[in-house]
């Protein structure tokens, strides 16, 4: 059992929807903020209209398996729980040269700036800032970017070309480095997280530590944060 589910707001989703650059898919932990996303493009007079959400990373990437199911435009929270906003962005991208990715933080910017162009979006906004939100996303609907980010076509050049460590992580070996390294967790609080076993747990640690190429979790959890400096 996933310890989060997607939570489906339209039954839109069928092999024969046609794509649109108006539907968006909104990646976010907080189903408060997910609502509130929700409101705002039924208010506005943009079109937006929503094709689904997410609460976790692992969640999305599933459902991006299957083509009919991206949309115009992904809105991807920074800081998600296991899998990282930038994790999963960077996924999309390296699939992905023609969605725009919308990368969405309540941190300062320059926080998570950095990482966001890294990962392939073509701009960061403040999730709690409408204006600037759909701002953001008529810039990118348009075509455009915002200042200092790659196009999607760019962005998904730059990544296969630079692959790095972290490419070779599963999903779950993500999920679990992330919340060693950014939760400061241990191995009996990532299991009871997941839902699975310590000893899944420490196998999948392994797993990390050989192919990041280091000698034991404090050495991995130090490459991660450097590499992953945000």
């Amino acid at each position: 059992m996933e310890s989060l589910q997607i939570l489906t707001l339209r039954a839109k989703v069928s092999s024969d929807s046609p794509e649109s650059d108006d539907n968006v898919v909104i990646i976010d932990n907080d189903e408060r903020v997910i609502r509130s996303l929700v409101d705002l493009f039924s208010r506005s007079s943009d079109g937006f209209s929503v094709l689904w959400t997410a609460t976790s990373g692992a969640s999305a990437l599933r459902w991006c398996e299957n083509p009919v199911n991206i949309p115009g435009l992904f809105l991807i929270d920074m800081h998600l729980e296991g899998l990282q906003g930038t994790d999963v962005c960077r996924r999309i991208r390296r699939a992905n040269a023609r969605t725009p990715i919308l990368a969405m933080t309540c941190y300062s910017r320059k926080h998570y700036i950095r990482a966001a162009i890294e990962a392939g979006a073509q701009g960061l906004v403040d999730k709690s800032d409408d204006t600037a939100i759909l701002h953001a996303m008529r810039l990118v609907r348009s075509g455009q970017i915002l200042e200092g980010f790659d196009t999607p076509h760019l962005a998904y050049v730059r990544i296969n070309r630079t692959a790095q460590q972290s490419d070779s992580l599963t999903d779950r070996e993500l999920e679990i480095i992330n919340l060693c390294a950014y939760e400061g967790m241990l191995n009996e609080e990532i299991a009871e997280r997941l839902h699975i076993s310590e000893a899944t747990v420490r196998k999948h640690l392994q797993h990390i530590i050989e192919k990041l190429n280091v000698k034991n979790t404090r050495q991995a959890i130090s490459l991660w944060l450097t590499n992953n400096d945000v």
